[in-house]
């Protein structure tokens, strides 16, 4: 059964995001989350250095080209409190 993820991005309060994604079976968030974070220090940092203009993709994209997708309306309720 497929499951809906919370991306949390920013790291702190001033960028407090909450993306929602359903993952398809297999897909492990936490082990792509480091994926990326490898080809952003090894692919992509260095590109930028040599000025080749890479193509940045950030975590919602990278888990959309495996096969992720937003959740429909009716799959996701989200309570606010504040």
């Amino acid at each position: 059964m497929a499951k809906i993820t919370a991306i949390h991005g920013g790291g702190d309060w001033s960028d407090a995001t909450a993306n929602y994604l359903v993952l398809p079976e297999g897909i492990d968030a936490e082990k792509e989350v480091e994926k990326r974070r490898k080809w952003y220090h090894e692919e992509y940092v260095p590109a930028l250095k040599r000025k080749e203009n890479p193509k940045y993709i950030d975590m919602m994209e990278w888990l959309k080209n495996l096969g992720a997708r937003e959740p429909m309306k009716e799959e996701l309720e989200i309570v606010e409190d504040f």
